[in-house]
């Protein structure tokens, strides 16, 4: 049995075809109903959507694969994460208790880390210095205000 289905086609509707366009795409697939007309840009749309849905699909596969595969290595990185930050409160530790200038660690290990720490003592006293040498400035006084 056969459904019989009514389209209004209204010009004053942006979503839906005009006349024109519709007489257009008639001619331009050599097409002699409207009715063939409209079944036709139905089974485009239909196939159409049934390819957006498989590249949904494959999409989500991929997706899903990309997921399984780094599962592993995200485990691994939670537990390198765990142990970094045992070993730095470790160290934490060992600095609290021996103090900065004792840890019982060998003087060639030791070396960057002091140079880098008088290195950055020595820009943070240069920031102090230039602030406090603006705050003057701003106040308006001098070194013997």
């Amino acid at each position: 049995m056969r459904t019989r289905k009514t389209f209004f086609v209204d010009s004053s509707d942006d979503a839906l075809a005009s006349d024109e366009e519709l007489k257009t795409y008639m001619a331009t697939h050599q097409i002699e109903t409207l009715s063939a007309a409209i079944k036709s840009l139905l089974d485009d749309e239909h196939r159409l959507n049934n390819q957006l849905d498989q590249a949904n699909e494959r999409a989500s596969n991929v997706s899903e694969s990309v997921q399984n595969a780094l599962a592993p290595l995200e485990k691994k990185i939670n537990f390198i994460d765990r142990n970094l930050l045992v070993l730095l409160k470790l160290f934490d530790g060992v600095v609290v208790q021996n103090g900065w200038d004792n840890l019982p660690i060998p003087d060639d290990t030791m070396k960057p880390t002091t140079v880098a720490r008088k290195i950055v003592s020595s820009q943070i006293k240069t920031e102090y210095i230039r602030r406090q040498t603006n705050q003057v400035h701003h106040r308006g006084g001098g070194a013997d205000a």
